[in-house]
């Protein structure tokens, strides 16, 4: 059985369990945090979650971990059969990571963590979020998912990336970057009612309210 490290407020996490639930693929989850223990380490040598043990040895970095889980079991596909439509869903996962998740996280240690604005960032992050909203715009078919009519990995991808990203832009930029993106919130809509979804956000709100708890 394969085991996920990490934990239910990282949206990296959720994007491999959310796999791992859409393919039904047996799981067992770890508890980790990001480390640079030797410990962890030997697990994922950039300290980071999520990583999965499998029977070959750990494997660490979320698009890798998505890509294997697809070869280890490809059916339900995540990724379209057609090699052109396979790499339209792979420049909609980029996008969203480098200039809309990757972005917004600059902000991350502020609002969540309670560390100083930066306003370097508060200048910077926000040309980029454009950008890379614009690009969503122009890229995404949200009938209903957002590359048509079959979840692919992009919606795994944005559905877990948008939420984190759009209370930056909401609270320091009064933007909604969902509404931004004709068709999203819908396509949101339609993914959230999925059971895959369902127990993932069902497992991060308690995972939020309990980190919650911890800081009072």
């Amino acid at each position: 059985m394969i085991k996920l490290y990490g934990f239910a407020i990282s949206n990296y996490y959720n994007m491999v369990k959310m796999t791992l639930e859409e393919k039904g693929i047996a799981y067992q989850e770890v508890s980790a945090m990001p480390s640079q223990e030797n410990d962890y380490t030997a697990k994922s040598p950039m300290g980071k979650v999520p990583c999965i043990e499998t029977d070959q040895g750990f494997l660490s970095e979320t698009a890798a971990i998505v890509d294997y889980l697809e070869e280890l079991k490809p059916t339900p596909r995540l990724y379209p059969t057609d090699p052109f439509a396979r790499a339209k869903t792979r420049e909609i996962m980029r996008v969203t990571e480098l200039y809309i998740e990757l972005a917004a996280r600059r902000h991350f240690q502020h609002l969540f963590f309670g560390g100083p604005r930066n306003e370097t960032a508060m200048e910077e992050v926000k040309p980029v979020i454009e950008r890379g909203v614009a690009a969503l715009k122009q890229l995404v078919n949200c009938k209903p998912f957002l590359c048509g009519s079959e979840l692919t990995f992009a919606d795994v991808f944005a559905y877990n990336s948008f939420p984190y990203a759009n209370m930056v832009t909401n609270k320091l930029y009064n933007w909604d970057i969902v509404a931004a993106v004709p068709g999203l919130k819908e396509a949101f809509a339609a993914i959230a009612a999925r059971p895959s979804a369902k127990k993932v956000d069902a497992d991060q709100q308690a995972a939020m309210a309990a980190f919650a708890a911890q800081k009072k």
